[in-house]
């Protein structure tokens, strides 16, 4: 949603071609949910106008590279990570790599963690104007618990929605949007190229084309 950052043109194409996309890959799930908890002390343009750094300090977001961080080291006044959030911020950040880490070795992935709260495909507002969509949900508030309990850091329900939202876990986009339809569209596909592969059966190459045009729209801001 642009809510009102119209004219940043990092904030649009972050809005065009990533938010709201199904995100499957852990470190990419690991690296929004991080950003999602800046939230609390920054804007999503800001983010994205120092995403590069976050991911020199942060490791690319790799969980296990993060996990092994040195948090006093990182949150040291002066150093390139102390100039993004807070020295709490920061710390959250590790910490949550470390159970994070622990997630991916019960499950096997963040992914199949994540992903079996909404039975692995993203609930679809229908919202018509911005003052609609809400900032939480009851669903955001069921994971929320599960990561407080886990021992995640900074991870309200609030934050929980953001990360849905920006991770493709709901379609948040308003009915009016292109991307709206584009999201469903390439979810749609994404599990009929699916059915097929567990089903071994024949291929249709159109279907099959938007499969793969999935991957277009998985495109980051990078």
């Amino acid at each position: 949603m642009l809510f009102g950052f119209t004219a940043n043109p990092c904030y649009v194409a972050f809005h065009d071609e990533e938010w709201g996309v199904p995100v499957y890959d852990d470190k990419k799930l690991f690296e929004l949910l991080s950003l999602s908890t800046a939230l609390a002390e920054l804007t999503w343009p800001v983010i994205l106008s120092r995403r590069h750094l976050f991911r020199e300090v942060f490791q690319d977001f790799d969980p296990i590279s993060v996990s092994k961080l040195n948090e006093k080291k990182i949150a040291t006044p002066g150093s390139s990570a102390s100039s993004l959030l807070s020295e709490v911020k920061l710390r959250g950040i590790v910490e949550n790599a470390r159970h994070t880490c622990k997630i991916i070795k019960e499950f096997g992935s963040f992914n199949k963690y994540i992903w079996v709260f909404v039975n692995h495909r993203p609930t679809v507002g229908q919202f018509r104007y911005p003052r609609q969509v809400p900032i939480k949900t009851s669903k955001a508030d069921m994971i929320s618990k599960d990561l407080v309990r886990r021992g995640f850091r900074g991870v309200g329900p609030t934050v929980v929605y953001s990360f849905m939202q920006v991770a493709g876990i709901t379609n948040d986009h308003l009915t009016s949007c292109f991307r709206f339809q584009e999201c469903i569209a390439a979810v749609d596909a994404k599990d009929s190229y699916a059915a097929r592969i567990d089903g071994n059966l024949p291929e249709d190459a159109n279907d099959l084309s938007l499969a793969l045009a999935l991957d277009d729209l998985t495109l980051s801001s990078e």
